[in-house]
């Protein structure tokens, strides 16, 4: 067993080429090193501050600030995405079934097909949503219940009137959909060892290995469920390699392999799009509605688990219909009329009870609510407005 390791090592390193030995060479790496440490720390202090920055951090806790998403240099990086913490209402969204516009399925040896995972898909994008700490995610399956209500099948783009239908029964401000543009989860295989390598005599057969490489490419799109409209378009890319090992020689032998690294492709591509999402609705308004009115106190669709705290104070808009264009039929949202303010005086686990504080005559169900002051972020040090690459998005 121990001479196959150093087969292994071997051949990696023949393969692989020798590692940098000169002076300047040691001194770059050290650099390097350094540097990445005194990032770590950056990022370890803004978390504590709660700072609103997203960052990476692998499986041995080693944290560090994001990247372009557009590169796919670092689409590993994108498996470990994290979030601060987040305090304050997080806005509700729904994750609609993916739609598949590539290829069905992508040829893999003479008979075994890998099909476009799109339930999967929608999972991954749905988890990655909820990882961010900023949104309240509707579950996948009262998602599902909605969808087969709306007979919307998955190569059909969902209509603006669906997305408004959808929107107002599960009770949420967006709804986030995937395309599926590009799928290659076999995009390219490296062997090495196969042939013997020089210098290794008869022991270079023995060894076996071999890179496998998946790309895909998925359109992510961000709706508003007042008018239908896409709000916020993203199309992410990523890009992922596997190494898989073996020793053996005619009378066989033993290896690892690694599973197939589309699936760390779909989720590079999900994180890298949550990230965008986040980003995108960084400053916007949490939304509610007044699900019930009982005497003075006011029934809102927030509670504990949608970040609603006492005190918090809200606008209330009744809704005077939903406007139209009258030769297109096009929704163009809802015409909302500034009645009053609200302050929330109890919060429960999915609900809050608010009281009138100004205004609010002829306030009834269905009416809408929303913070009444915008967000405001934590403050935060240059430090970390440095490692903020949100602004530039």
């Amino acid at each position: 067993m121990r001479y196959r390791r150093w087969i292994i090592a071997l051949t990696l390193a023949a393969f692989l080429g020798p590692a940098p030995s000169s002076q300047a060479g040691i001194k770059d790496l050290l650099h390097r090193k350094e540097k990445k440490k005194q990032e770590q720390a950056q990022v370890g202090l803004c978390i504590k501050q709660r700072a609103w920055i997203g960052y990476y951090q692998d499986d041995d806790g080693v944290r560090a600030a994001v990247r372009d998403t557009q590169s796919t240099e670092n689409d590993q990086d994108w498996i470990g995405l994290r979030f601060t913490e987040y305090d304050g209402p997080r806005i509700r969204l729904g994750v609609l079934k993916v739609i598949n516009k590539s290829a069905e399925s992508e040829e893999r040896g003479w008979a075994e097909k890998i099909e476009v995972p799109v339930s999967g898909i929608q999972e991954m994008l749905t988890v990655a949503l909820y990882n961010t700490r900023r949104f309240d995610v509707v579950e996948q399956k009262r998602i599902q219940e909605v969808e087969g209500q709306q007979a919307r099948k998955d190569v059909v783009e969902p209509s603006p009137t669906s997305i408004v239908n959808m929107g107002k029964v599960l009770g949420v401000q967006y709804l986030v959909y995937g395309t599926v543009n590009e799928w290659t989860p076999d995009r390219a295989h490296r062997s090495v060892g196969s042939g013997g390598l020089p210098g290794l005599g008869g022991l270079g057969g023995m060894f076996k290995g071999g890179k496998n490489e998946a790309e895909v490419a998925i359109t992510f799109s961000l709706t508003d469920v007042s008018n239908g409209q896409i709000l916020y378009t993203t199309a992410e890319r990523a890009r992922m390699g596997e190494w898989s090992f073996g020793v053996g020689g005619p009378e066989g032998g033993g290896g690892t392999t690694q599973k197939t690294p589309v699936g760390y492709a779909i989720q590079a591509c999900a994180n890298k799009a949550a990230f965008k999402i986040a980003t995108f609705l960084r400053n916007r308004k949490w939304r509610g509605s007044v699900v019930d009115i009982k005497g003075p106190d006011i029934y809102i669709n927030a509670g504990n688990q949608q970040g609603m705290a006492p005190q918090t104070k809200l606008s209330v808009n009744a809704v005077k219909g939903i406007v139209k264009d009258a030769e297109s039929g096009t929704i163009l949202g809802e015409d909302l009329r500034g009645i009053g303010t609200l302050e929330v005086i109890v919060v429960q686990t999915g609900f809050s009870v608010a009281r009138v504080i100004d205004g609010c005559k002829g306030i009834k169900k269905g009416d809408r609510v929303e913070l009444a002051t915008a967000p405001v972020p934590p403050p935060t040090t240059p430090e970390c407005a440095a490692l903020d690459v949100t602004a530039s998005l």
